[in-house]
């Protein structure tokens, strides 16, 4: 199944482009060099890094999202495949990104690992995610929390916490030097009840828990909190989401 096809996560990468400037900018990119934007979405990152004058490969295990990505950056090679399994040899690219993308592959350990693995020593990686703060990680904990009491019998491991720093040394410090630095997105000026319909109507995550919660009778007490949520951060006055900018200088 599709699971990042359905819906419009467009909506969501566009919203999201610009931690993709401030990504490939930490690369550090000159020449041709070649460059894998792992769980590459719509193309974000690898359009930027096209941009830049890198030779771009694009990785993700979504076949519509590689299609919009395709369309974005024709020159650029896309392949469906796994981020905890790539099909790519070792030291293959001269660096990689991930922008919100790895984070969400398991295993996480695995993931890094891979990610290192195909970054010729010398290279960079440059990964992007979302510590446990701000009113949108406010209502997704809310939405996990509700999904958490639903989940099968058998599937109760934890996810690793991408977002804590001493978790990205730990994931990525064995293959060489790691810098977290904090960042801001600025979203655009809108209300709790528009982001939310937003993500219920076009987020993948979103649709897929709606799917999972609203025959239990669970999702409209999920709404009502999440706009709380929403609120309580002052969504509506143009909200910054703090996001953590990882870069991994191959050993």
């Amino acid at each position: 199944m599709d699971a990042w096809g359905v819906g419009s996560y467009e909506d969501t990468a566009s919203e999201l482009a610009p931690v993709s400037d401030v990504a490939i900018a930490a690369l550090r990119l000159s020449g041709d060099e070649r460059v894998l934007d792992v769980a590459c979405g719509t193309g974000n990152a690898a359009l930027v890094a096209h941009h830049a004058g890198a030779i771009v490969t694009g990785l993700d295990a979504s076949p519509r999202l590689l299609e919009a990505a395709r369309e974005r950056v024709p020159c650029a090679e896309f392949v469906d495949g796994d981020a905890a399994q790539l099909p790519f040899e070792d030291g293959q690219f001269d660096a990689a990104v991930s922008v919100f993308g790895a984070i969400f592959a398991r295993p996480a350990e695995k993931t890094a690992a891979e990610i290192a693995r195909v970054v010729r020593p010398g290279g960079r990686v440059v990964i992007t995610t979302w510590p446990p703060r701000a009113p949108m990680f406010a209502a997704v904990s809310l939405m996990r929390q509700a999904l958490a009491g639903s989940r099968p019998s058998g599937d109760s491991a934890a996810p690793v916490d991408w977002g804590d720093p001493s978790v990205l040394e730990t994931l990525l410090g064995p293959y060489g030097d790691v810098e977290v630095t904090e960042r801001e997105l600025t979203h655009a000026k809108t209300t709790p009840e528009e982001f939310w319909d937003r993500w219920e109507r076009l987020h993948p995550i979103w649709i897929g828990a709606r799917k999972r919660l609203e025959p239990a009778g669970e999702w409209e007490p999920l709404r009502e909190a999440a706009i709380a949520a929403l609120r309580e951060g002052a969504i509506g006055e143009g909200a910054t989401s703090p996001y953590l900018l990882a870069v991994l200088e191959r050993r």
